[in-house]
């Protein structure tokens, strides 16, 4: 109890088959490389509010020569999102507005920002507190960081 195959036929033919387009491969050993710099740097943010061990903050935070490293990556990513794939040109469509590249990038992580600003904000709110830190001085910092500044 099949479909005919005269059936069939007639419906393949009409559709038309689309060549996927290319799409650049993504580079996996370029995400581990930016964790391996970034957990330094973040370890060492925290290293001293959590040790006054001379020899181990001396070991502990010596990120400054890493931040180089994870800005040079980042600006490989960036360079490689917007040239043509197979090319040494750049993708006309992607820099064609400047501004809407710029804010694409800066919405591809904002909403993540703000879901951790926020859930966060308890603890930043009571420090702040603990230092008795007027409210004008906190609402200003609260401005700072959600409108990254």
């Amino acid at each position: 109890m099949g479909v005919p195959s005269a059936m069939c036929s007639g419906a393949a033919e009409k559709q038309e088959i689309q060549k996927p387009t290319p799409s650049k491969p993504r580079i996996d050993c370029i995400d581990g490389c930016r964790f391996a710099l970034v957990l330094p740097i973040v370890v060492a943010h925290f290293a001293r509010f959590g040790t006054s061990h001379p020899k181990l903050l001396q070991f502990l935070t010596q990120e400054n020569v890493l931040v180089g490293g994870f800005f040079v990556i980042s600006g490989y990513v960036s360079a490689y999102t917007s040239t043509a794939l197979g090319s040494r040109s750049i993708e006309e469509r992607v820099l064609a507005k400047p501004e809407l590249f710029f804010w694409k990038k800066v919405m591809s992580y904002y909403p993540l920002h703000v879901l951790v600003s926020t859930v966060f904000a308890p603890m930043f709110i009571a420090v702040e507190r603990w230092y008795r830190t007027p409210w004008q001085t906190s609402a200003f910092r609260g401005f700072l960081n959600y409108s990254m500044l």
